[in-house]
């Protein structure tokens, strides 16, 4: 993993009048001419060149994901490719085939030094974001996705409900009991392969929330309470005994927006380049 030293990269932008993004996963990668820019300036970018003018939520969404397979998956490929025969050859292996790519990974063979064929797929570390909004239709819409999958799980103010990406352990931990290393347990998969509901079961941990009618100041509210609580456990721990080490991901300011049919996307608390007062 490549150590990110800062607090104040940007996860939070505005697209439109009444559309928003959050993103999350790969933090840096180059541009066409190989220099490195983070991924908020890609957003950025992407709203500039790419945006459909009057979109609704989900076209927006298919319109970014669209976006990151041009600008950075299929571009990283190569790169990967580049890098993976320069090792290869450098170890005395020869005959590389690349296979194409599989969603997120990149399978490859050669021949060895010693002669013997090597089959190897290697895995991108991808993007994922949330794009939300007002449609036409009155109805606000959330898009989840990840690139290249495009958006997979939607949520919306007719039904209401959380949708959130990025390091999701803590919150998961906090709101649904667990989180995702629960399912590598031997306990678990052995349930799992018996038939049992483990799924059934596990859900009645989860705080009963009423999402529906949690008012917009109460959400606010609960969205930095849970960001802030992701910063404290990362700074005091080290992982867990399941998975130690990692990096911490979450910190510094915390940027906030709203979306509402009266005002649109507007922004709560953001983050503006300063001088701090030493």
């Amino acid at each position: 993993m490549t150590r990110i030293g800062t607090d104040n990269a940007f996860k939070l932008f505005q697209l439109s009048a009444n559309v928003g993004v959050v993103i999350a996963g790969r933090a840096f990668f180059p541009d066409a001419k190989g220099v490195f820019k983070n991924t908020g300036w890609y957003i950025e970018e992407f709203k500039r060149t790419s945006l459909p003018s009057g979109g609704s939520v989900k076209e927006v969404a298919d319109a970014l994901n669209a976006y990151f397979v041009s600008a950075f998956l299929d571009p990283e490929v190569v790169r990967l490719q580049a890098g993976l025969t320069q090792s290869i050859l450098g170890e005395g292996g020869k005959d590389i085939v690349f296979k194409p790519r599989d969603k997120l990974a990149v399978p490859y063979s050669y021949v060895n030094k010693e002669g013997q064929n090597v089959e190897k797929s290697w895995s991108i570390d991808t993007i994922t974001f949330i794009v939300a909004g007002y449609d036409a239709d009155g109805v606000g819409r959330a898009s989840f996705a990840i690139v290249p999958d495009g958006p997979t799980h939607e949520r919306n103010t007719e039904y209401g409900g959380p949708l959130w990406i990025g390091q999701t352990d803590v919150l998961a931990r906090i709101i649904k009991g667990f989180n995702w290393e629960l399912n590598a347990l031997e306990f678990v998969k052995e349930a799992r392969a018996q038939g049992k509901k483990v799924d059934e079961e596990l859900s009645k941990l989860e705080y009963l929330i009423n999402w529906g009618t949690m008012t917009l100041q109460d959400a606010v509210d609960f969205c930095v309470l849970m960001t802030r609580m992701t910063e404290g456990i990362q700074r005091f721990s080290d992982g867990t005994a399941m998975n130690p080490g990692g990096i911490p991901g979450v910190g510094g300011h915390v940027n906030v927006a709203t979306i509402t049919p009266a005002d649109g996307f507007h922004w709560i608390n953001k983050q503006n380049v300063s001088v701090a007062d030493h």
